[in-house]
């Protein structure tokens, strides 16, 4: 394996003279206009140091360039770093993050993500609450590969780190508006107060909305769920799909007493948005694809919409409603300096979402007609009681292949103390550090579900046979000459696993570390870092769907784990324009347990090689990472007749490389470029109790991925301002959307397998304007802009629930926008 990278990157030394590992962002505009790249500050460590001086595999993007970007959310980073891929899954709160092929995981509550995500220091403990938008953001950084040590837990594929803007003192006022097809508006400002006494104060807003780019042929039908939980009410389906109204506000206030700094941040985001639109390529081709198979056939006789297409479909027939999440945070980082040498740090954190009770049509059945009778006459074989006109579906009557509504919340607190040492001999960051978290969550899953009159089914009290009660009868059905369980007429919940399910997770986590880097000589540096971690889960599971399984049932479930994580990294630095490194990091995420079956922590330990350079008087910056990681006990999401499970799959090995590039050829002109592979590789993987790892593969995740971009601007211009243009190129290879190929009942493949995957695509975004015009005192820049120029439809997301379902990202946008800054 160490023999593996060594020959891997000994064959780019040549280019890697020149060339970096971390990741760098976007060179600022305005250095590029003096001939040269800025120097980029980063907290990769834990502390600030120069990007080019840090032994991480680090992406760090500046205000300037996230602006250029329309960058407001950790959803809009999407292939700005090597080895980043993001995808939402449907819903625009969920987000799938990919950092060196390990996904982040899913959104249910009793499931740590895999990637950590910081906000001002502050770990975001759920995937669903971390995606709030941001009107002020300073810097953003992408850190790739185990993050164990100063970050912690969850950052087993790597950590985003976002850092607000912090309050200036001085008055100042800036933002921007602007407008865009699909009735795209967004506008955000800030405003900073002049300073009162030791405390500055800045303020900030945000609004962001655009309409849906698909017309819902059920928009404006309801779903009452009360049958099945009276706090579900009636669902309203969405007129549209993909629309998204967003406002947030932020404040950040500094109260500098000299010797003690005290950072305060507030957030608070309301999100409203409708899913993207779900199609189907076709129906899977196992026993439950047995039964659905006809429902779907019949749709013809009875007006029903199938969904499926194997090619993209503008309009659809989806029953998703309006998803509303409201998250806010509070935290306070007090700073005081011990000496010169010795710095305190502690960082508090209080933070919560909910996500409102919502239907989200994941399997794109929502258009289906078919009833209750009907349904007993298909498991009976009875067709002449599935055709019988008596039986058929009402004009308001409907059903769905897999109905999901979800309601959530989470209330989080962190207190995390460090202490800092900077000296000639050694450098160490060392804490402690406490997380707890409270987050209930209530399920109601419908597999097969009818919704007569737009009233959903409460199929727990209808049983397989018509007419008779639910449960054991009173005579030998069976004609065993005993009346026992056997001789029963269960429910089409219990057959199915559908009805409702409440959980609560409660967790705690607590961990200590230190890293501390021994300065061996002027150019080399030894670093050694360990973090001891205990983490308490508990799940109180007070309902479970009818069927669902698993070896649990209604209880309180108490799980501990104990580990501990570590990072040894060697680093060269023969001269100020180069570094080079050598690491071994490893990674933790804990275990849990999900639907009543309980999974273990998963593990990965990275092998790490990496060169920073940067040369041509400060005009090339060039970078490149070669690593190996040794992942073990994978805990993969699967789907059986449409239940989520969690599984430890088995072990996997990864191995890939990251390139980047900055260029500043003349001056006023800079290109950038990044290229990376990902090569994950099963080394075993158990599904159903068979090693399936020959044909196993990692979903979502592209083996290539590339970017290029190009940013032009001018120095001033004689009538004020100056000329900015700009041009981003992505590039993401094919990806699987299943984990193991299609097969029909004899074990072939099937003829759906051919869709089970993204195809590559590029994304190509420009961008051109007059910038910092004089304005009354002020300045004001106007710009139009573009993003997917080619109107590339594009899937990053699909998932086998029945049917193989799949959703397709917004076509080409473009607009202009107003700045402006006083």
């Amino acid at each position: 394996m160490r023999s593996s990278i060594a020959v891997a990157l000994a064959g780019i030394s040549s280019f890697a003279t020149t060339a970096a590992l971390a990741q760098t962002a976007d060179p600022a505009p305005q250095a590029a206009v003096q001939g040269q790249l800025a120097d980029i500050i980063v907290t990769a460590q834990r502390r600030e140091e120069s990007l080019q001086k840090v032994p991480v595999a680090v992406t760090a993007i500046g205000a300037e360039q996230l602006d250029q970007l329309r960058v407001t959310n950790v959803r809009n980073l999407a292939g700005l770093a090597p080895s980043l891929q993001i995808n939402t899954q449907g819903l625009q709160s969920n987000p799938t993050i990919i950092i060196r092929g390990v996904a982040s995981g899913t959104s249910n509550n009793a499931v740590d993500p895999k990637v950590g995500i910081y906000l001002d220091g502050v770990y975001i403990g759920r995937t669903v609450g971390s995606i709030f938008d941001l009107s002020d953001i300073q810097r953003v950084e992408v850190l790739r590969g185990p993050q164990g040590t100063l970050f912690g837990r969850n950052a087993t594929s790597g950590a985003i780190s976002l850092v607000t803007a912090a309050p200036s003192g001085e008055f100042g006022v800036r933002g921007s508006v602007s407008y865009g097809n699909y009735d795209a508006k967004r506008a955000k400002v800030s405003v900073d107060l002049p300073a009162f006494g030791p405390l500055s104060l800045k303020v900030s807003y945000l609004h962001d909305e655009i309409e849906g780019d698909y017309r819902n042929l059920l928009g404006g039908r309801t779903i009452d769920l009360r049958q099945r939980d009276p706090a579900f009410g009636v669902q309203r389906i969405a007129d549209r799909l993909g629309e998204r109204n967003v406002d947030g506000v932020g404040v950040a206030a500094r109260l500098d007493l000299g010797d003690l700094t005290a950072d305060y941040r507030f957030d608070y985001t309301d999100a409203r948005a409708t899913g993207r639109a779900v199609q189907s390529f076709g129906v899977i081709p196992d026993a439950s694809g047995q039964l659905l198979g006809p429902i779907i056939a019949l749709q013809p006789l009875f007006g029903g919409v199938t969904n499926i297409s194997t090619d993209r479909l503008t309009t659809v027939a989806n029953a998703s409603s309006t998803e509303h999440v409201v998250t806010q945070g509070h935290s306070l980082t007090l700073t005081y300096p011990l000496s010169d040498a010795i710095t305190l740090k502690s960082i508090s954190a209080y933070r919560k979402f909910r996500q409102n009770p919502n239907i989200y049509d994941l399997a794109a059945s929502g258009g289906l007609r078919f009833t209750t009778a009907q349904l007993q006459a298909l498991l009976a074989g009875n067709v002449a009681g599935v055709l019988d006109p008596a039986n058929a579906p009402g004009p308001n009557d409907s059903f769905f292949s897999l109905l999901t509504s979800r309601s959530t919340s989470q209330k989080q607190f962190s207190q995390e103390f460090q202490l800092q040492l900077t000296s000639d001999a050694i450098d160490l960051t060392t804490g402690l550090f406490y997380f707890h978290e409270n987050s209930p969550a209530t399920d109601i899953l419908g597999i097969f579900q009818p919704v007569a009159n737009g009233v959903v089914v409460d199929t727990s009290a209808v049983g397989v046979i018509p007419g008779l009660p639910v449960g054991q009868l009173p005579f030998d059905i069976n004609g065993d000459g005993v009346v026992d369980a056997a001789d029963s007429n269960p429910s089409l919940d219990s057959i199915f696993g559908s009805g409702i399910t409440r959980t609560r997770a409660i967790n705690d986590s607590y961990a200590a570390y230190g890293q501390l880097t021994y300065h061996l000589t002027d150019t080399i540096d030894l670093t050694g870092g360990i973090r001891y971690t205990i983490d308490k889960r508990e799940n109180r599971i007070t309902a479970i769907a009818g069927g669902q399984g698993g070896q649990l049932g209604i209880g309180d479930y108490k799980v501990d784990y104990k580990k501990a994580t570590w990072a040894a990294i060697v680093t060269w630095r023969p001269s100020d324009r180069v570094t080079a490194y050598g690491k071994v990091s490893t990674g933790y995420v804990a275990g849990g347990i999900l639907s009543g079956i309980p999974y273990k922590p998963e593990t990965l330990t990275a092998y790490e090689l990496g060169l920073k350079t940067q040369s041509w008087g400060n005009r090339l910056r060039a970078n490149v990472a070669v690593y190996y990681s040794d992942y073990k006990d994978l805990q993969t999401q699967n789907f059986i007749n449409g239940r989520q499970f969690f599984d430890n799959a088995g072990k996997a090995s990864i191995k890939g490389f990251e390139a980047e590039v900055d260029l500043v050829p003349v001056r006023g002109l800079t290109l950038s470029g990044n290229l990376s592979y990902t090569d994950f590789n099963y080394k075993s993987f158990i599904l159903n109790g068979v090693d399936v790892a020959d044909v196993a593969r990692t979903t979502y995740a592209s083996k290539w991925q590339g970017r290029a971009s190009a940013q032009y601007d001018s120095e001033d211009l004689g009538m004020g301002g100056h000329l900015s243009a700009r041009v981003d190129a992505r590039y993401r290879s094919k990806a699987p959307l299943v984990s193991t190929p299609f097969r029909d009942l004899s074990g072939n493949i099937a003829s759906l397998e051919n869709y089970a995957f993204t195809k590559a695509y590029w994304l190509v975004d420009g961008r051109i304007g007059w910038m910092d015009m004089p304005l009354g005192g002020g300045k004001v820049s106007l710009s139009v802009f573009g993003q997917n120029l080619f109107n590339e439809h594009y899937n990053p997301f699909g998932a086998p629930v029945l049917q193989l379902v799949t959703s397709y990202e917004r076509g080409r946008t473009y607009g202009v926008e107003l700045g402006f800054k006083f």
